[in-house]
């Protein structure tokens, strides 16, 4: 067997799964497995020939798979880059990166938000809440750019409830106390299951009249206001930074016309929407990636990958080739073993010899 082909294999879930089976059967934490066990390892062997047609078709086919993985992960990579660029035009109005236009106000988002609502620390169950149960939000909700209501704890039965905190859909939250990356993250409350209230960590801006909801969370997403909010944002553990209602309402922001507000909401909202939908396409083609290599894998040690030639010579009789040169070898390098001389009784022995040259000298 050609080592090359042998590598090839090894990953093959045919090898893996005797592999695992073989570790899992071994009852050792962290799975342990031997060199006997190793060594008993089942390998589909083919002749010569073919097992380096294998190892050829593989690299082919693989160098071209893992190009096109490269390229995926990079391009999902550059996904939260396009929507943060995207969100940036909220900004200037027009393409990122330029500046934004003179007949636009500047202001700070207390000149837009007429008042700040918050949640209460209540005693919650650790398990998200049934949908007959009170559930209060957990920071998570508000972390992916898209309101997540499952990401809830079930508040304690016989709890005060304050339904003025019951989070509505088309509510602006943002994350009052997360970690430096998350702080003030904000969201626009899509579906959302009733029940559902507001926790001490959340914020819930409530814009003031002529003030376009889409404008503004396009606004509070931008990378540009993300900055600020990061440097307004207190504490001493990176896990856990706190931004104030009187820091938040202090950051700066342009302020278009209520008309360019609703074009420009609506503008990003589709473009960040698209942007979404192809991330969704791309995530599951690295799974689909992982699946077409394993079924190159699997082909190769069914003997589906490459065409069979029936000169190749056997794998078996290779093999037996090999062992009878090994022993040949073995043989002719062997050692021959020499009896030990009996030392002749009519002639000294060497210590003998050593006494009679010093009585002479003396």
């Amino acid at each position: 067997m050609t080592p090359e082909y042998l590598a090839n294999i090894w990953d093959s879930p045919l090898v893996r799964f005797q592999i695992e089976k073989a570790a899992r059967d071994s009852a050792r934490h962290p799975y342990t497995i031997s060199h006997d066990t190793l060594a008993d390892i089942r390998i589909p062997l083919p002749p010569i020939g073919e097992q380096r047609r294998i190892v050829e078709a593989l690299e082919t086919h693989l160098i071209r798979l893992d190009t096109g993985q490269h390229s995926l992960q990079r391009s999902i990579s550059l996904i939260p880059k396009l929507r943060s660029a995207v969100q940036n035009t909220a900004i200037s109005g027009r393409a990122p990166f330029t500046r934004t236009p003179s007949h636009w106000s500047w202001g700070d988002l207390g000149d837009v938000i007429a008042r700040i609502e918050t949640g209460r620390s209540l005693r919650c169950e650790p398990r998200p809440a049934e949908e007959n149960e009170w559930g209060i939000i957990k920071t998570s909700a508000m972390t992916r750019g898209i309101f997540d209501h499952a990401e809830n704890k079930a508040v304690e039965a016989d709890t005060n409830i304050d339904p003025r905190n019951e989070i509505k859909p088309n509510d602006i939250l943002v994350s009052r106390a997360n970690t430096a990356v998350h702080v003030g993250a904000a969201v626009l409350v899509g579906d959302c299951r009733p029940r559902l209230l507001l926790s001490d960590k959340s914020l819930r801006l409530i814009p003031k009249d002529g003030i376009e909801k889409t404008w503004l969370i396009q606004i509070l997403s931008s990378p540009y206001v993300r900055r600020q909010i990061s440097r307004q944002a207190t504490g001493t553990l990176a896990s856990m930074r706190n931004i104030t209602q009187q820091n938040l309402m202090r950051v700066r922001i342009p302020i278009p016309s209520r008309e360019e507000q609703a074009r420009i909401g609506e503008a990003l909202r589709t473009d960040v929407e698209r942007i979404d939908h192809l991330a969704e396409q791309l995530q599951p083609l690295g799974l689909e990636s992982e699946h077409l290599r394993q079924s190159l894998l699997s082909r190769a040690v069914e003997g589906q990958l490459v065409r069979q030639d029936p000169a190749d010579e056997p794998a078996g009789a290779h093999l037996t080739r090999i062992r009878a040169e090994r022993e040949a070898r073995g043989r002719k390098n062997r050692p021959t073993r020499r009896r030990p001389q009996r030392p002749d009784s009519s002639s000294p022995s060497p210590l003998t010899q050593t006494a009679i040259q010093l009585e002479l000298e003396l």
